[in-house]
């Protein structure tokens, strides 16, 4: 484990405090929590642009032609 000193506005802090105790987890936990959310967030946008850099949009378009221009069945509407 490593460290890291942070200094937060303390406005945002108070509101961290108040968002740990709701939580009754310790501030540290909560700040750890929140970092690795936000980390796992990046990571999944990051495959997610990597994945739409890869795709076949000209493929798509012709599977998409493929799909029949009916009704949706009842119940199914938007």
């Amino acid at each position: 484990m490593s460290s890291y000193p942070l200094q937060l506005p303390e406005e945002l802090m108070q509101e961290v405090r108040r968002l740990a105790e709701v939580n009754q987890v310790p501030v540290e936990q909560w700040l750890i929590a929140a970092i690795a959310q936000k980390v796992s967030a990046e990571r999944s946008l990051s495959h997610l642009w990597l994945a739409a850099q890869a795709a076949d949009y000209d493929r798509f378009d012709q599977i998409l032609a493929r799909v029949p221009d009916v009704n949706p069945m009842p119940g199914d509407e938007l």
